[in-house]
């Protein structure tokens, strides 16, 4: 019997107009995700320094302080109103910005989830950048293939899915619960809500016993619609008396009568004077009394209410206000506990085998291809691709790239019209030219010149280097492992990925070397490798 599939993880990206938004829908579950740290938005701001650095969101605000003339605080605006945002003599296309904003926003969210989603949905802003200039962004900011969905769309999935407790929750918010719920039930239905009726609640309503007579158009009198009385013959008044004059009230009656009223009114006024008028300060205050948010008042203390309670009225500081926006930050993993290190290590000088073990050996580049190639398929297994020896021209001139997984082996044959000396292949007359010279044999003599990492996350496929850096890792991660060997710069001037090397034992021109997805401490390890033998620039 096997288990059921499990259904695929959504995170869905909005950047709105003050605050970008993400949230997760996994196993069932909706849940919002915490961009801002501490909240669940991050704030729609840029700076770009004098240096020419483009950061977004917290850490844009955290350089304003120094250089305020970068700052940029309403870029989705900007991006509507102009197309573009032009700060510290830069000007930025729309294209640019959301690449900065989507990486800096799915860095965050790969952090807090520890892994990738299966898919990946944006909310394109409403009178925004077009569909086009989203996906472009999505491939600079290694997002991967998106899926894109209108803000105004996700906005009615929301106001129609969505459960009668969060109707009043922030705009800003409901871009990405609408668009999670979309894809859940599709878009909203249209007009009014249905009548619920009688069969709705209990089935086929019953027949009456009898059926009413049809209601008359006009009803004469105290008769119902649904009496069928026989009819009564018209009565005529008589002529002589419709002809009397009609008696007149007597005059002292009258008199009477205005005095007793005039009485009554002039009593009720005395004693409408005499009473106290209301007073607000009687009533009972409703339990619908508005308290701060962050404040609670126990149920059985009556506050009357002319007395207002004061925002800053104290409460124990153990006090706290769970709210649905908040995730969890144990979903992260402690700094403290080290991932275990997989049967094959990376380093700076080769590849460590059994590293956690008395046993472990060093396959370290420039020894033989051979020695190096059935090492690691004793250790992972047969190749999964092996291009064969050739050329490249990404590499030097005679290579052979086979892979394990994420993991890549160039070889390198430095003279490829080499050959085994002719007393090794003595005994074979074919194998003997007329002139005595041996044919060249691909691969002889070949060293190890390179291995390249790329493709699943660490804590997946188990490579590691022994500073527990990998696939996935951020560049906080790097800068804590390699305090005194780790630099990183931005590679292109228009592209937020950056490139960075990692030499722990002060190697002259060697080290790892590798690539990520932006320059921030939250920017995530897309690739690593060592050795000099192919070009590795986002190739």
């Amino acid at each position: 019997m096997t288990d059921a599939p499990s259904a695929p993880s959504i995170l869905v990206l909005h950047l709105g107009l003050l605050e970008a938004h993400a949230a997760v829908d996994r196993a069932g579950r909706i849940d919002l995700i915490a961009l801002g740290g501490d909240r669940a938005g991050m704030p729609m701001v840029l700076h770009v320094s004098t240096g020419g650095d483009v950061t977004v969101g917290e850490e844009a605000l955290q350089r304003a302080d120094d250089e305020p003339d970068g700052f940029v605080d309403d870029v989705m605006g900007h991006l509507l109103d102009d197309g573009v945002v032009e700060a510290s003599g830069r000007a930025l296309t729309a294209e640019t910005v959301l690449a900065y904003l989507m990486a800096q926003s799915y860095a965050r969210c790969l952090q807090i989830l520890d892994g990738a989603p299966d898919q990946v949905v944006v909310v394109r802003a409403a009178g925004g950048p077009d569909e086009a200039t989203y996906e472009a962004a999505a491939g600079r900011g290694l997002v991967g293939d998106i899926l894109i969905l209108d803000e105004t769309r996700a906005w009615s999935a929301f106001s129609g899915h969505a459960p009668p407790g969060t109707r009043g929750m922030d705009l800003e918010r409901t871009g990405v619960l609408g668009a999670l719920l979309w894809l859940r039930h599709g878009d909203a239905p249209t007009g009014p809500e249905p009548i619920v009726t009688r069969e709705d609640l209990e089935g086929a309503a019953p027949r009456p016993v009898r059926q009413p007579a049809p209601p008359s158009v006009v009803s004469v009198g105290p008769r119902s619609v649904f009496d069928a009385p026989g009819s009564k013959p018209l009565v005529l008044p008589d002529p002589a008396q419709a002809r009397r004059r009609p008696r007149r009230t007597p005059v002292p009656l009258l008199v009477f009568l205005l005095v007793a009223i005039l009485g009554v009114l002039g009593y009720l006024i005395f004693v409408d004077d005499e009473e106290p008028s209301p007073s607000v300060t009687t009533l009972t205050p409703p339990a619908t009394t508005e308290v701060p948010a962050t404040i609670e008042v126990p149920a059985t203390i009556e506050v009357p209410a002319t007395i207002e309670v004061p925002a800053t009225t104290e409460v124990p500081t153990t006090t706290e206000v769970p709210t649905t926006t908040e995730v969890p930050t144990t979903t992260e993993v402690p700094t403290t506990t080290r991932p275990p290190l997989g049967p094959v290590s990376i380093t700076e000088v080769g590849l460590l085998l059994f590293a956690a073990s008395d046993d472990s050996t060093l396959l370290d580049l420039g020894a033989p291809a051979d020695t190096v190639l059935d090492g690691v398929a004793a250790v992972l297994g047969a190749s999964d691709r092996d291009s064969g020896w050739g050329s490249d021209p990404s590499c030097d001139p005679f290579v052979r790239r086979v892979g394990f997984g994420g993991l890549e082996l160039v070889l390198v044959d430095l003279d490829p019209t080499d050959a085994p000396p002719a007393a090794d292949a003595a005994g074979s007359e074919a194998e003997t030219s007329t002139t005595g010279v041996p044919p060249a044999e691909p691969g002889f003599g070949a060293t190890f010149g390179q291995w390249f990492l790329s493709g699943a996350d660490s804590v997946d496929s188990g490579f590691w280097t022994l500073e527990r850096i990998g696939v996935g890792s951020t560049v906080a991660d790097m800068r804590r492992a390699y305090s005194n060997g780790f630099s990183i710069v931005q590679a292109v001037e228009t592209d937020p990925a950056g490139l960075f090397d990692l030499d722990a034992v002060g190697l002259d021109g060697g080290g790892i070397s590798g690539a990520t997805s932006n320059i921030t401490d939250s920017g995530r390890v897309l690739q690593l490798w060592a050795g000099e033998a192919c070009s590795r620039l986002f190739g």
